[in-house]
């Protein structure tokens, strides 16, 4: 089993959707994000944001190829669109990408990106979520739990930068604190749209 990953800029979701519905894959979703692109091209165009939509789905490991061929061609027309996959199912493999996801606390995931950019990673993909521990307290108002905002940050980078991407998070933002943040990594076993990473 494999698990996809579209981001594509906001309004593109649904054409891909409809491509992996017809295509067999289940448990498809999307939701919204924010995009943040090398710094030498956010200081061009004068932005540090741009609208996203993330399209997941769980597809049959054993049709990705076929799959993977028609996300690539749609791709080709949305020239900013990435897609990416997980498998479910194996451990074993060596691939040349990882999943990097950064959870923190909301307004912090910018720095997370700002971080892995100095360390070699391209572009990375924002969204807002909650927060919940067990061990944490949250505040009361209006007798309703008020849950902690989050920034989970989401970047495609080769492997070979993984180790000291994922370090310079690790200690510039102080994970090692409690309440400060996570930072973990999933292979990547299929890719397609990502401009090339340099060391």
């Amino acid at each position: 089993m494999q698990y996809i990953r579209i981001i594509l800029p906001r309004g593109k979701g649904s054409d891909f959707m409809k491509v992996l519905k017809d295509e067999g894959a289940f448990g498809i979703s999307c939701f919204y994000g924010e995009g943040a692109a090398p710094n030498e091209i956010l200081s061009k165009l004068r932005i540090d944001k741009t609208k996203k939509e993330i399209v997941t789905a769980l597809f049959d490991e054993k049709k990705t190829d076929v799959l993977f061929d028609k996300i690539k061609d749609k791709l080709k027309d949305v020239n900013t669109g990435i897609a990416f996959a997980t498998s479910l199912d194996r451990k074993d493999y060596m691939m040349d990408y990882v999943c990097l996801y950064v959870i923190v606390n909301r307004h912090e995931g910018q720095r997370a990106v700002h971080i892995a950019q100095d360390n070699g990673a391209r572009g990375a993909t924002l969204v807002h979520g909650r927060g919940s521990a067990e061990n944490v307290k949250s505040p009361i108002f209006l007798n309703m739990n008020i849950e902690p905002e989050k920034d989970i940050v989401i970047m495609l980078i080769k492997k070979e930068l993984e180790d000291a991407i994922r370090g310079k998070i690790y200690k510039e933002m102080e994970l090692d604190k409690e309440g400060n943040g996570i930072i973990y990594s999933l292979p990547v076993s299929e890719v397609s749209g990502l401009v090339e990473q340099r060391r």
